[in-house]
């Protein structure tokens, strides 16, 4: 019985030759089986974990897709070239939306880079993604975040509120609202305390509404 077993011979250059080509020919899940071939042996490799992120995420393995996309990020990283990583990230948000992680990644180097708006505006972009039930705990998680450059921009802190209202977490959402409508004037004001009657009617909240209106 042999103790160590020879990894399998293969020809690399036959295989991406071959994997290059079934991804021109439209064939990504026989293209991700052929770069696997080659992961196997070469598991660090960034260039193949470029070419086959976009075909994971293509065939509907996120996840995977994912696990790819960071790899690349973090090998720019490792080299300080953060606009690059920061590339990477942004493509792994357009091809993976709905993974809350992208966004927070693009978000989190846009920061660091000093860029705040830009920061904000993919937090916001991912959030428009997330309007499904059981994505609401995501979309909190996303406008938490932005709340950290823009702690009380009157649009994001209501759409905030009505997602904790619809999570259960009313008491927190009234509490915001009432400290948002400290904060503003005019019809903003009175946009604040009809939200606040909508989501916990009451006869307070219906005057509160009035005196705004």
């Amino acid at each position: 019985m042999r103790l160590f077993r020879r990894r399998p011979r293969y020809d690399r250059r036959a295989t991406l030759d071959e994997a290059t080509r079934e991804e021109r020919r439209g064939r990504p899940k026989r293209a991700i089986a052929l770069y696997r071939r080659v992961l196997a042996v070469e598991p660090g490799n960034v260039e193949l974990h470029s070419r086959l992120a976009p075909l994971l995420a293509e065939t509907g393995q996120s996840f995977d897709a994912w696990l790819s996309f960071r790899t690349v990020a973090r090998a720019h990283m490792r080299r300080k070239a953060l606009d690059q990583a920061l590339a990477v990230w942004r493509r792994a948000a357009a091809a993976l939306p709905d993974r809350v992680e992208t966004w927070l990644a693009v978000a989190r180097l846009e920061r660091r880079l000093g860029r705040e708006q830009r920061a904000v505006d993919a937090l916001l972009a991912g959030r428009r993604r997330l309007h499904r039930r059981r994505q609401r705990s995501e979309a909190i998680h996303l406008l938490c975040e932005a709340r950290q450059v823009r702690p009380w921009d009157a649009d994001l802190v209501i759409d905030l509120a009505e997602l904790l209202s619809a999570s259960k977490r009313r008491p927190e959402a009234e509490d915001l609202l009432d400290a948002l409508a400290g904060r503003t004037g005019g019809a903003m004001r009175r946009r604040v305390r009809a939200v606040q009657w909508r989501i916990a009617p009451s006869l307070s909240r219906a005057w509160l509404w009035l005196r705004a209106a």
